[in-house]
């Protein structure tokens, strides 16, 4: 693999920042990280660029991407969802898609997003066959239960398997709690513990009615916790209480959930977030906090130590936006679509503003070149060409507003 380097722009490792840097890519690694100049034969110009790790979403469902949401809240808990969700002429319209068209929708718009590594909250069964043909990077290798009351999905092997199976193997354990307020939701965080699922290696999704005593016990028991506050709001028109997420030094991080009932993709729960913080608290959630949230943190929740930092020797992903102006992390956590300059995974390019083709060609990389968002692009991949499956199965030209790619019927 070719040796390159992205250079002359801000680099938020992200906790330091490099003004004028160089980041050395080879092998799917990271190089040498400094300020100066290249000595590559192959070099990527970021200058006006923040360069960053690549994005991680914590908690998405890809088979469930599509547009518009669905659902009239609020809900008491998840099943009156899934109920309206099941009956809706949307999701009827969803079925004439093929999976694996679902699978690449949701993985561009989590690529075209910055996102170079995704949660998929899908049981094995389901998710194992797509995961190899996707354009980003999934959270391959994890355990999981759906969720914990008495009325959840038939997902994985129970509780007490599986979070045994996640410190055996040194995976991540994914379910969803304290989705509601019911009276057995609010107490799932009591079962999980009984049953042993409770500890550094949970990965807790929305945990929306988790008392005081519940953080204490996550805090103690070092379990990491992702906040999709955009769906929570959607659906029950409340989220997780944040600040004392955050006060309490939890490991928190920041996932979309599914596009039927979360944001259009990352880039837009993080701005979402702020906003819902500020609108709740009357304080600032600071860029370089949120930041961490999709980096770092869910680095750590994943168990993936090579992820989540610019640092030598970690696997190269990264994400190149736009310089705002401003602080550097604030031009990553108001960077839209169009502020998407350049993602790289394991070292090599996949999606990335059409002046950077040539470094594309250099590194050997195939392409497409597409219009998105009325920029030209170049991508890995056909998602002009999964675009048009779409609407042939669903009989008329589907558009996306988190993948707006023009194509051809």
């Amino acid at each position: 693999m070719k040796k390159w380097s992205i250079t002359g722009g801000t680099v938020l490792t992200p906790d330091k920042t490099i003004r004028n840097g160089v980041v050395q890519l080879e092998n799917g690694k990271f190089g040498t990280v400094s300020a100066g100049a290249s000595g590559a034969q192959i070099n990527l110009d970021a200058k006006k660029c923040v360069i960053v790790p690549g994005l991680i979403n914590a908690h998405d469902h890809l088979l469930g991407t599509y547009h518009p949401k669905i659902g009239n809240g609020p809900y008491v808990n998840w099943l009156p969802w899934d109920n309206d969700l099941k009956s809706s002429p949307i999701y009827e319209e969803r079925c004439q898609i093929e999976n694996r068209d679902l699978y690449l929708l949701g993985a561009y718009r989590n690529l075209v997003s910055g996102v170079t590594l995704v949660s998929d909250h899908m049981p094995h069964f389901v998710g194992d066959q797509f995961y190899d043909m996707l354009p980003t990077r999934p959270v391959k290798k994890f355990a999981l239960s759906h969720s914990v009351a008495s009325f959840a999905l038939a997902w994985g092997d129970g509780i007490t398997v599986e979070y045994k199976k996640a410190v055996k193997e040194g995976i991540p354990y994914v379910t969803h709690i304290a989705e509601g307020f019911d009276e057995e939701t609010k107490q799932d965080l009591s079962v999980i513990n009984r049953l042993g699922g409770l500890g550094d290696h949970s990965v807790f999704i929305h945990c929306i009615s988790f008392s005081d005593a519940d953080l204490d016990l996550v805090k103690e028991r070092d379990a990491s916790c992702v906040w999709c506050c955009d769906s929570n709001m959607f659906m029950y028109g409340k989220t997780m209480d944040a600040k004392k997420f955050i006060e309490k030094g939890i490991n928190l991080c920041i996932g979309t959930d599914s596009s039927a009932t979360g944001g259009e993709n990352l880039l837009y729960e993080m701005k979402y977030d702020k906003m819902i913080y500020h609108r709740l608290y009357g304080d600032e959630l600071a860029d370089e906090t949120i930041l961490k949230m999709v980096t770092v943190n869910p680095a750590r929740a994943f168990w993936r130590k090579d992820l989540g930092r610019i640092e030598e020797g970690l696997t190269a992903d990264l994400c190149v936006v736009r310089d705002r102006g401003g602080s550097p992390a604030g031009s990553v956590v108001n960077a839209h679509l169009r502020d998407v300059m350049l993602v790289v995974i394991d070292g090599m390019p996949v999606y990335g503003d059409a002046e950077y083709a040539e470094v594309f060609d250099r590194l050997g990389v195939e392409y497409r070149q597409v219009e998105m968002d009325g920029v030209s692009r170049v991508i890995i991949g056909d998602p002009g060409g999964m675009l048009r499956r779409i609407s042939r199965a669903v009989g008329y030209r589907k558009e996306f507003p988190f993948l707006p790619i023009d194509f051809d019927i």
